[in-house]
């Protein structure tokens, strides 16, 4: 069944339990493709998003499902110009990182994703790099295809909003 804005009533991969709430199409404002965002939020009755900025440099969105399941966070995170792709990434990624883009741009694994930024600037935040992290609490659904997928629109979209001020 289809529901504006996303996908509803989707079963689990067991069967046992139905997705009984519409995927959002956006994580905190950045939109996102609802499809793929479905295939790694678990079942459930609800689900709910809440923003917040956890330190100096960092953006996260909480995905939420029922009251207690957190299910997915959504970073964007500025950090020095001399970290790259491997620190920017989830632990669980820099532990099995195997999924590494040819122009090293995405990193992802089974369960996180992370994706730098090409020509974003911040007058806050000079001589830093832009990433967009994702990262999964939803173990039966774990997939690198998806999470690939994702982090690379998930990437784009940063690039495209307010958080990115291109380079001149």
């Amino acid at each position: 069944m289809i529901a504006l804005g996303g996908t509803l009533a989707g079963c689990a991969k067991d069967g046992s339990k139905e997705r009984n709430y519409a995927t959002p199409d956006s994580l905190c404002g950045v939109d996102v493709n609802s499809n793929l965002l479905s295939q790694i939020l678990p079942p459930g009755d609800r689900v709910s998003t809440h923003r917040s900025f956890p330190d100096g440099g960092t953006e996260r969105c909480t995905v939420i499902v029922d009251k207690n399941k957190v299910a997915i966070f959504a970073d964007q995170e500025w950090l020095s110009g001399r970290d790259g792709l491997l620190f920017a990434a989830p632990s669980s990624v820099r532990s099995n990182p195997n999924h590494v883009t040819e122009n090293e741009k995405y990193l992802y694994a089974d369960a996180g994703a992370a994706g730098r930024t090409d020509n974003c600037t911040d007058p806050a935040h000079p001589d830093q790099h832009l990433f967009a992290i994702i990262q999964s609490f939803t173990n039966d659904r774990e997939d690198p295809r998806t999470m690939g997928k994702l982090i690379k629109a998930y990437t784009k979209q940063v690039e495209q909003s307010k958080a990115c001020h291109p380079k001149p």
